[in-house]
């Protein structure tokens, strides 16, 4: 745990920062001069890190950053920049709109923390277990197809609209369902089939491409019922059927999940990705990892770089089923690339081996 607790502390101190009376996650590029400052997604990783290494004031001060940025759907606007006088307001892209994975990670991480501050009935400041379940009921209102049980792209996607045939495999966070289904006693049996669905989905990708596993980053509902990899720009870029800078996290998903159930429903497809990027290791010539950043579902690689946000998923995969021989090799490859990573690729890595470390 030692390890974890430096890479906690590094982290923090990076990316942790505060606004009025709450804290927020960092997650601007200076490189890119960006007035965007942060968004759901970096709140729900630095929501999930806070539980799990038991830091409730950092914990308190993010949830309360959360209730300023709330739409009027219950779910956390997706991004916030900076106005006029330094007040936040709603980023360019998206507005008010919500992403699913931002309020999935924070709604986990409120009931995380019922379990581990609120046993006993304890209360303090936040009824943690009353705002989860809250939460959670927004977003299986807003934020899941009850036709499929998928979850949506996010809470702007309505009956009708192309997006609302999207489902983001990046959303596909089942050990988050998996709290939900445990803690919202309420909406159980809809937990339990948005848990089925997601796995009946991801099985299906593995026929579609069973050397390698890949899924792509966003798949679309056909006429037939079926959820097949989106073609061609559906959403953000050309690459949207692709394994990209989305599915990226897929492994660390999935395999999370598996680490907590051993559903063997999911282990092939898990494997079959072991198996290709085991042999993408060994491909670099120039010492530099040989897991790349993005690949056709076939496997061929369409970047000749690498990033932590790609290499610390299958990391954690390969410490899910055991392969340590990978996992040494690909761990070598994540040291030697530190100090060369931005938000979304630390922060990746950071919840992959608390993760790894802290039981829910």
């Amino acid at each position: 745990m030692g390890t974890a607790v430096n890479a906690y502390n590094t982290w923090r101190s990076k990316y942790v920062r505060s606004y009025q009376d709450g804290y927020y996650i960092y997650y601007k590029d200076p490189k890119e001069n960006l007035q965007e400052m942060t968004c759901s997604e970096a709140h729900g990783y630095g929501m999930l890190a806070s539980v799990l290494m038991r830091n409730q004031a950092d914990f308190d001060g993010m949830y309360r950053y959360f209730l300023r940025f709330q739409n009027r759907k219950g779910l956390m606007q997706w991004q916030q920049k900076t106005g006029h006088g330094g007040q936040f307001i709603p980023g360019d892209e998206g507005g008010e709109n919500c992403a699913t994975d931002g309020d999935v990670d924070i709604a986990t991480a409120l009931f995380l923390a019922a379990r581990v501050w609120q046993r006993g009935g304890a209360q303090g400041e936040i009824d943690y277990r009353q705002a989860a379940a809250k939460l959670a009921g927004h977003v299986w209102e807003h934020c899941i197809n009850h036709q499929t049980y998928m979850p949506l792209v996010g809470d702007w996607a309505d009956p009708g609209d192309d997006a609302f045939a999207l489902t983001r495999p990046s959303d596909f966070i089942l050990s988050g369902f998996l709290v939900f289904y445990q803690d919202d006693t309420a909406r159980q049996q809809q937990w339990g089939n948005v848990i089925n669905a997601i796995v009946n989905t991801t099985v299906a990708q593995l026929s579609i491409n069973p050397q390698t596993g890949l899924i792509a980053d966003f798949l679309k509902l056909d006429r037939q019922g079926t959820y097949l990899p989106a073609r061609g720009e559906v959403l953000e870029s050309k690459n949207d059927g692709d394994y990209n800078w989305n599915s990226c996290r897929v492994p660390w998903r999935l395999g999370h999940y598996y680490m907590l159930t051993r559903d063997e429903r999911l282990r092939p497809v898990l494997e079959a990705q072991a198996h290709f990027f085991n042999g993408q290791l060994g491909q670099s010539r120039d010492g530099s990892c040989g897991v790349r950043a993005g690949y056709k579902l076939n496997g061929k690689c369409f970047v000749d770089y690498t990033d932590m946000a790609f290499v610390a998923p299958v990391s954690y995969l390969f410490w899910v089923l055991g392969w340590q021989g990978q996992l040494h090799q690909i761990v070598n490859d994540m040291n030697n690339m530190a100090g060369d990573n931005s938000y979304f690729g630390e922060s990746i890595a950071l919840l992959c081996l608390l993760q790894a470390n802290v039981v829910y």
